[in-house]
């Protein structure tokens, strides 16, 4: 990074500190009420300790516990009443959004037995039993079954099913013994979405089937399909606008390709290469890492009508080719943008990777990015909580926890986090701001056209989860793109790619570190978050000379051939009387490597 003056840096923390209340004030409110205090090895306990006390032998079971959130619950209430009195909802009625959900099954056979357990209190929220349809059980008249059900709700939760009203009853007829499925409704619930487009409904209910309760559930809310329609319709909007932003993703990805082909003789590919591979490498394993971390959330999706290797070994072939196609989309932008940001991003050389591949990443200038990374972490933070405040307060915005309930899901939460993390910032920084804004640059002549351009198909890009309705998260991605995209060209790649980290990881870990968890969740967040601050304090007291190596001591005989005669080249172009920019300009238009033509410049013109 380039140096900053005592006066930059303070106006910078200033601006932090003052995103950071910002943050404090708009989206800090939203943690309060997650309590993750029950553990899944907590939860799994409570499972089996229920299936025991029916009597339930679990000897040949298979099990998976994952961490699930009542999305669509979550969804209807925030746009319906908003955030604030959603809360308010949710603790008068005490209502669940996270819990634990686990299942015991065996292969090749449909009976299972699914749990809902509040990751609050572990309370039992919900639990079904799966049986085959041609399962003998004794049959029992309805009225003895709907008596049955109501004492069960009443004794296991305490309810007085007074404050309830009937709701509706079906009966199913199988071969050999007959289910009945019983709801009431909460009186005084009144949650209408649109006018004369329904009602959510808060209702509990059982199925019993014989002398045994086959299913029940503490709350469910009942959403208008109304309103379910509505956000499918946003999910394919998402589908859709992500699509535009896929075509874009091919294209830049296809050009990338073809640069490297053209150019995979100059030196900034050739001296970059290694550096990309490795950097490859490390991506391929952290993301094995990660689904070996997410192996539960694999389980839990095992469909028991196949062979459970079978599934695992087809999962994991179908996640290698994923890998392959993540290493490709990686080091070919990489190295695109390399030799593009010697040619077209010459004003900042911490731009690239290339300077400091010249010189030493242990250097005190990388160290002064990464906390400088730290302070445009915030800042994003902070314009993100204004960005969702107006789109909540005038547009009807929600967000959803898809973060939280995929990590939590995990063997190791934050460890997914870090993963995530870096697999964001490093693939999406290359492509869209080392590669894409060198691109565009090149051929659009404006680099602020370059910068906003890549920065709202980067948005696109991130339409088909978490913020609906999903138009805005075009707005809100494009605008942090953007305040990526001007930082990437004024102060380097190593500020954005500890930034974009921290803000992934932040979000994955928030809940942990702000709503109520264990120690060992909490402590891995706090690492995972002050890993890059560590890595810069280590890398402040090694504090390596920063000098570029002399690149034309790594010149091959081909290239010191051609350096002389672009030597010979310049120095009648100088006696002609045109100026280093003009020469540079016209052998760049004819694909000379843009970095012999700085060293024969150089040459001539010292």
């Amino acid at each position: 990074m380039k140096k900053l003056s005592f006066k930059e840096w303070f106006l910078f923390i200033l601006l932090a500190i003052f995103s950071l209340w910002l943050w404090y004030k708009f989206s800090y409110p939203e943690f309060k009420f997650v309590n993750l205090s029950i553990e899944r090895k907590k939860a799994l306990e409570i499972a089996k300790d229920y299936l025991k006390s029916q009597g339930i032998n679990l000897k040949d079971y298979r099990w998976a516990v994952v961490f699930i959130t009542d999305d669509w619950a979550d969804r209807y209430l925030q746009k319906t009443i908003g955030p604030m009195e959603e809360e308010k909802f949710l603790k008068e009625q005490n209502y669940e959004l996270f819990s634990w959900r686990v299942r015991f099954f065996k292969e090749l056979e449909k009976e299972e037995y699914n749990f809902n357990i509040s990751a609050k209190t572990g309370q039992i929220l919900s639990f079904i039993h799966l049986i085959e349809e041609t399962k003998a059980i004794q049959d029992i008249e309805k009225e003895p079954a709907r008596l049955k059900a109501e004492e069960f709700l009443q004794k296991r939760y305490g309810l007085n099913l007074e404050d309830y009203e009937f709701h509706e009853e079906k009966i199913k007829r199988y071969e050999k013994r007959i289910d009945y499925s019983f709801w009431w409704q909460k009186k005084g619930i009144y949650l209408p979405w649109q006018k004369d487009k329904g009602t959510a409904k808060l209702l509990i209910g059982a199925t019993v089937c014989g002398d045994r309760i086959r299913e029940f559930y503490k709350a469910k809310l009942d959403i208008p399909e109304a309103f379910q329609r509505y956000v499918e319709n946003q999910f394919n909007l998402g589908n859709f606008l992500s699509g535009f932003s896929f075509i874009f993703f091919i294209l830049f990805l296809f050009f990338s390709i073809v640069l490297v082909i053209k150019r995979k003789q100059t030196l900034a590919v050739r001296l970059a290469k290694t550096w990309f591979i490795y950097l490859t490498v490390f991506l391929g394993i952290v993301n094995f890492l990660y689904i070996l971390n997410n192996l539960q959330n694999i389980i839990i999706s095992y469909p028991t009508s196949v062979s459970y290797n079978l599934y695992l070994v087809n999962y994991f072939m179908s996640i290698f080719l994923n890998l392959v196609f993540i290493v490709t989309i990686f080091i070919m932008p990489g190295l695109a943008g390399e030799s593009l940001r010697e040619e077209v991003l010459t004003q900042n050389k911490y731009s690239s990777f290339f300077y400091y591949l010249k010189s030493t990443f242990l250097s005190r200038s990388l160290s002064g990015s990464i906390i400088f990374g730290y302070l445009l972490f915030f800042i994003l933070l902070g314009l993100q909580s204004v960005i969702f405040y107006f789109g909540q307060r005038y547009i009807g915005v929600w967000k959803e926890w898809m973060r939280m309930s995929q990590f939590s899901s995990t063997y190791i939460p934050f460890l997914s986090a870090f993963i995530i993390g870096i697999n964001a910032s490093l693939s999406e920084e290359v492509l869209f701001r080392l590669f894409c804004i060198s691109y565009l640059k090149k051929y659009f002549k404006n680099i602020i056209l370059a910068v906003i351009f890549s920065a709202f198909i980067w948005g696109l890009g991130h339409t088909g989860y978490a913020i609906f309705p999903v138009w805005f998260r075009v707005l809100e991605v494009g605008l942090l793109g953007c305040l990526f995209g001007f930082s990437f060209l004024r102060y380097g790649l190593i500020v954005v790619l500890v930034a974009h980290y921290l803000f992934d990881v932040f979000w994955g870990v928030s809940a942990y570190l702000l709503g109520k968890s264990n120690l060992f969740l909490f402590s891995g967040a706090l690492l995972v978050l002050f890993l890059p601050i560590l890595i810069a304090i280590i890398i402040w007291f090694l504090n390596k000379e920063e000098k570029e190596k002399e690149i034309k001591f790594l010149l091959t005989p081909t290239e010191k051939y051609n350096l002389n005669i672009l030597i010979n080249f310049i120095s009648t172009k100088k006696l002609s009387g045109l100026s280093a920019e003009k020469i540079k300009e016209e052998l760049i238009s004819y694909n000379w490597d843009s970095l012999l033509v700085d060293l024969a410049i150089k040459e001539v013109f010292s």
